[in-house]
């Protein structure tokens, strides 16, 4: 469904396998140092991120499109609620996609969304996360019911030993281009202080440190949305969009758990869907390159 030839693969499995390579020669070779100065951090929590993908070319035909993503997100507290704890935060992104060598709307999207996440401790191994997101997915001029989604999640992570930990459960968001449920399975593997591999559905991903304030990473991750959109030609559509990114990049840390990273990656198995009620065009986007930047708070 998502991987829709071996070319593509094949493709991803370089660009991969060269990387990790890579880290786990720097692994196994570098000398170490105070391994408590390594650190690989989590998530961005809080911060600023933008990526920018060059133009490709629709259904091999002239018109070429480029896509711009832009978030900012930021946690509004940390509460202690019925024995768990409740981290709240918003979201804004903005989502522009722009037509070259075609007389065509050029829409700005945005997705806000107000994340309610529940953590709770159940012993020693196992930790039990429930994400609540009321949202809502627009230009902002056509808003109907289908603007707004309540997505969310539901995982359990099971710390299998010192170095190692599952994470199973399921989302519902519109990751890959529509409203759906996906299954979330990820198994990650602390091999040093150094070097943290995450491997599963759906984003696989590896990190070193080459310094307490450097580290370099390859990952693959899915890209996406499904916006409400008012046209100029054809009145009110949704536009849906789904790409996979394999991608390198580094970070560096400014600040104690604050990070700057600059990323550089490939947007491939791209689509992008337009539909009413009385028509559905869906079409395919050639490979592009893709950079991105964050900088934000790494708990």
């Amino acid at each position: 469904m998502f991987i829709k030839n071996g070319k593509i693969l094949l493709q991803v499995s370089k660009i991969l396998s060269a990387s990790l390579f890579f880290m786990f020669s720097m692994a196994l070779n570098a000398q170490e140092l105070v391994e408590s100065d390594y650190v690989i951090p989590k998530d961005m929590a809080m911060g600023f991120k933008h990526f920018s993908y060059d133009y490709a070319s629709v259904e091999s035909d002239a018109p070429e499109l480029a896509y711009e993503y832009t978030q900012v997100k930021v946690p509004l507290g940390k509460f202690d609620v019925m024995d768990q704890i409740l981290v709240p935060s918003i979201s804004i992104e903005r989502n522009e996609f722009r037509v070259n060598n075609a007389p065509s709307d050029e829409p700005t999207l945005y997705s806000i969304k107000s994340q309610f996440m529940f953590i709770e401790r159940q012993d020693e191994q196992w930790t039990r996360i429930f994400q609540i997101t009321p949202s809502i997915h627009s230009d902002m001029e056509s808003i109907s019911s289908d603007s707004f989604s309540l997505m969310g999640l539901a995982v359990w992570r099971y710390q299998s030993t010192d170095h190692s930990a599952w994470t199973m459960g399921f989302g519902v968001n519109r990751l890959f281009g529509e409203y759906m449920p996906i299954p979330l399975i990820s198994y990650q593997y602390q091999a040093s202080q150094r070097l943290q591999l995450d491997v599963g559905f759906p984003i696989t991903k590896a990190e070193y440190s080459f310094k307490p304030n450097l580290t370099g990473f390859v990952s693959l991750a899915p890209v996406g949305g499904n916006w409400s959109y008012e046209s100029s030609n054809n009145g009110k559509l949704n536009i849906s969009y789904s790409s996979w990114i394999a991608s390198t990049g580094m970070r560096y840390q400014v600040k104690k758990k604050i990070w700057a990273t600059v990323e550089l990656g490939k947007s491939i198995n791209r689509s992008v869907n337009f539909n009413d009620t009385a028509d559905e065009q869906e079409a395919d986007i050639a490979d592009s390159t893709a950079i991105m930047f964050s900088i934000g708070f790494h708990p």
